[in-house]
C-alpha cells in the first residue's frame, strides 16, 4: 500500500471546504485457513453498501447487482482464482481446426431453480439474449450461427479466427448468464430470477436486504476441490443469506461489531484502524480494488469540446483526490491494466497526474469556454466516489469552470448514466474489466456500448483489432494503442487504484475476500 502525505497549503484548503481530517488505513494480513467442520446455520447477513439497479445480470455493470447475481446464476466456461478460463456449465470444449466452430458438451442432470432440467436449449437460448439486450453484447458480435444440435451439445460459429474468445465468454463484468429458454424474450431489467446456482432467489425488499434461500437440487461440480473464482465445487451452509442494504458506513461496521451482520464488503480505513485489535473480527486487505474515475461524456456541452476535457484532465491532482477519497487506501500509476498484469503498459502516462491548473484554466479561455455548467454525477452509496467527486469539483472550479454536482443513490446514478443530456463526468470504480484483462475494459467505450456516448470509429477498430491478434504481442501492442487512445481523447478520468478492506465476524470460516464477496463454501463455527 502507498500512503502520500499532502503536504501544500493549497490541498489543505480544499480539504477544509470539502472532507475533515484523513486517518491513515492500516494493513491487517490475512489469517490462515484452519480446517474446520463445516455444519448448517440458519442465516448469514451480508452488509452491502449499495442497491443494486436490477438483478438482471445481463443488463448491468454494477457491482451491486454482481454482488448477489453471481449467487442465482451461472456460466458456461467461467474463470479461476487466478483468472483463467474454466468450464462451469460446460463439461468440455473443442475448437475447430480453422478456429470458426466452438463444440462445448453441457453436465448433464443439472436443474433450474424452477426444477426445469437444463439443456443445450436453454444455453442457446441465453445466448441468443445476450445478443440481443446485453450490455456487453459485443462479445458475440463475431458469432455467425448458435445451434443446439442435440441436449447435450452447444455449437457457435464465428465469422474469422477468435484468439481471445474463451476469454471473452468467460469474462464477468456483464456474465452471459444461464436462464431458462422461456425467459429468452424478457428486455434488459425484466428477467425472473431463476438460475443454476447454488442460491435461489427469495426476495427483495426495497431499501432492506435481498434475500436468498440455499437450492437444495444444487450439483456441486466436482471436478475442483472448492471455491475457483466463480466457479469450483459450491457448497452452502446456511438455510438462507440476507444481502441487508447498508449504505451508511458507520452503521456497517456498527453492525459487524454487534454481529447483526457477519461480513461486510467494505470496511473504511478510519474504523479498521480502531478494530484492528479487535479479536471478534478479522481484517481483510484487497489491493487493485478498482481504478477510481470517472467516464466523461463527450457528447454534452462543454465535454464535447476536446479542449475542454484536455484542460480537466491537466488540471486535476490525482494525489489528493485518492487521498482524500480513500483515506489513503491507494496506489498512483497511469495503467489501465495493474502493474503486474500481462497486459500493463504506460501508453499516454505524459497526460496522467498533470496537475497543472495555471496551464489549464489557459487551456479552458482558448477553447472558448463560455460558463457552461459542468455537471458531476456521483452517488452516496459508495463513499469513496463521492469524495472525489466533492474535491474534483473544487479542482474544476480553481480553474474557472461552473460545476454542478448531483448526488443519487447507486441505482439512480446507474440509471442517470444512459441519459446522455444529464451529466459531463459520471464517477465509478472499474473493477472487474480491468483487473482480468483488456477485453473487458475496452468495451466500455467501444460499440455499443459508448460510456462517452459518441462512437470513436478508431477505439471500434482497436477492439476488433485485439480480439484478432494472432499472438499474445500483438495484442498487447494494441492494447497499448487503445490506452493512449483513452488518455488522447479523454474518455476517462483515471485518479488512481483503490484498495479495499473487508471484513468478517471472526467466526465465519471459508471466506476468501474477492472482488465480489463468494458466499458458498462459507461457515458459521460455534
Amino acid at each position: 500500500m502507498t500512503t502520500q502525505k499532502l503536504g501544500l497549503r493549497s490541498r489543505h484548503s480544499i480539504q477544509r471546504r470539502v472532507l475533515a481530517a484523513l486517518a491513515v488505513s492500516i494493513c491487517v494480513a490475512l489469517p490462515s485457513q484452519t480446517v474446520l467442520a463445516q455444519k448448517n446455520s440458519a442465516v448469514l447477513v451480508l452488509g452491502q453498501e449499495a442497491t443494486p439497479p436490477t438483478l438482471d445480470p445481463h443488463f448491468s455493470t454494477s457491482v451491486a447487482t454482481r454482488n448477489v447475481a453471481m449467487h442465482i446464476f451461472e456460466q458456461l466456461v467461467t474463470r479461476d482464482e487466478s483468472n483463467q478460463v474454466i468450464p462451469e456449465l460446460a463439461q468440455s470444449w473443442q475448437i475447430s481446426p480453422d478456429q470458426l466452430t466452438y463444440t462445448f458438451k453441457i453436465r448433464t442432470g443439472l436443474k433450474f431453480h424452477n426444477g426445469k432440467t437444463l439443456t443445450s436449449a436453454d444455453i442457446k437460448a441465453s445466448f441468443d439474449r445476450y445478443k440481443r439486450v446485453g450490455l456487453a453484447k459485443v462479445t458475440l458480435a463475431p458469432v455467425v450461427s448458435m445451434t443446439a444440435p442435440d441436449p447435450a451439445t452447444f455449437v457457435i460459429k464465428v465469422d474469422k479466427p477468435q484468439p481471445v474468445f474463451l476469454e471473452e465468454l468467460s469474462a464477468f463484468v456483464v456474465p452471459i448468464a444461464i436462464i431458462p429458454a422461456e425467459q429468452a424474450d424478457r428486455e434488459g431489467g425484466k428477467l425472473e430470477m431463476i438460475g443454476t446456482g447454488p442460491f435461489q432467489f427469495v426476495e427483495w425488499v426495497p431499501d432492506s436486504h435481498i434475500r436468498l434461500k440455499r437450492f437444495d437440487a444444487y450439483k456441486p461440480d466436482t471436478r475442483y476441490k472448492g471455491t475457483e473464482g466463480f466457479g469450483g465445487n459450491k457448497k452452502v451452509w446456511f438455510d438462507t443469506v440476507d444481502f441487508k442494504i447498508v449504505k451508511e458506513p458507520g452503521a456497517r461496521v456498527a453492525g459487524l461489531e454487534s454481529g447483526q451482520l457477519q461480513i461486510i464488503e467494505d470496511l473504511p480505513g478510519e474504523s479498521a484502524k480502531r478494530l484492528v485489535s479487535n479479536k471478534s473480527i478479522v481484517i481483510y486487505d484487497l489491493k487493485n480494488f478498482w481504478l477510481h474515475g470517472a467516464w466523461v461524456n463527450h457528447a454534452r456541452p462543454p465535454t464535447d469540446n476536446l479542449q475542454v476535457r484536455r484542460a480537466i484532465q491537466i488540471a486535476l491532482d490525482m494525489e489528493e483526490i485518492m487521498e482524500i477519497a480513500t483515506d489513503g487506501a491507494y496506489t498512483l500509476q497511469p495503467g489501465l491494466q495493474y502493474p503486474g498484469n500481462p497486459y500493463y503498459v504506460t501508453n499516454g502516462a505524459a497526460l496522467y497526474n498533470v496537475k497543472d491548473p495555471k496551464k489549464a484554466a489557459a487551456l479552458l479561455k482558448e477553447a472558448g469556454y463560455k460558463g457552461e455548467e459542468l455537471v458531476i454525477i456521483t452517488n452516496s452509496s459508495y463513499q469513496t466516489m463521492h469524495k472525489a467527486a466533492q474535491i474534483v469539483a473544487e479542482q474544476l472550479k480553481a480553474i474557472g469552470l461552473k460545476v454542478r454536482v448531483d448526488v443519487f443513490d447507486w441505482g439512480s446514478a446507474m440509471n442517470k448514466r444512459r441519459d446522455k443530456d444529464a451529466w459531463n463526468l459520471w464517477f465509478t470504480g472499474q473493477g472487474t474489466g480491468p483487473s482480468i484483462g483488456p477485453f473487458t475494459a475496452m468495451k466500455d467505450v467501444v460499440s455499443p456500448q459508448k460510456n462517452q456516448f459518441v462512437a470513436d470509429p478508431t477505439l471500434d477498430a482497436l477492439f476488433a483489432e485485439l480480439v484478432t491478434g494472432a499472438t499474445f504481442e500483438a495484442r498487447k501492442a494494441t492494447f497499448g494503442k487503445f490506452q493512449e487512445r483513452v488518455y488522447d481523447q479523454v474518455l476517462f478520468l483515471k485518479f488512481g487504484d483503490l484498495i479495499r478492506k473487508q471484513a468478517a465476524r471472526a467466526n465465519v470460516k471459508g471466506f476468501v475476500p474477492y472482488r465480489i464477496p463468494r458466499l458458498w463454501n462459507v461457515w458459521v463455527e460455534g
